[in-house]
């Protein structure tokens, strides 16, 4: 008998995340959109990809992609594991990447999949700074 895989109820790109002593409650810091870049390729130093999943019955694999839209190139595969104490509870992933690079301005999908299934996807997008300034100044790698 299969198993359904888990519901996808959150799926956040953000700058960091900070784990509560004691409550051990997750906060998200700096939620966004989109990155400026001032050239390409460029590097972004540090992001943060949240996911809050339920409905999941044991231990369940899990992976998150990304995908640049101009060419549907996969760019990396990160796999994971969740591990689900209770159906009904809500289980929460973070996945903390360094030094993102993207090889041109345009979109690109941060893709989660759990069973070999896509539960769910987020689209960034990389803005040129010399032809899209970002609103408040021209800081290069400036998240929205």
């Amino acid at each position: 008998m299969a198993i359904n895989p888990p519901i996808l109820l959150a799926l956040v790109l953000c700058d960091g995340t900070i784990r509560e002593a004691g409550t051990n409650k997750l906060s998200l810091i700096g939620t966004f959109n989109g990155v400026f870049a001032p050239n390409f390729p460029c590097t972004h130093p540090s992001l943060s990809v949240y996911v809050a999943l339920t409905d999941g019955r044991g231990k369940v694999p899990c992976s998150l992609k990304m995908v640049s839209q101009a060419d549907q190139r996969e760019l990396f595969n990160l796999p994971g594991q969740v591990d689900f104490q209770d159906p009904t509870g809500v289980a929460e992933l973070v996945f903390q990447l360094h030094q993102v690079s993207f090889d041109r301005e345009g979109s690109y999908t941060f893709e989660f999949y759990a069973q070999g299934e896509m539960l769910g996807s987020r689209r960034l997008v990389v803005h040129d700074v010399r032809k899209n300034p970002p609103p408040g100044g021209n800081n290069p790698n400036r998240n929205n």
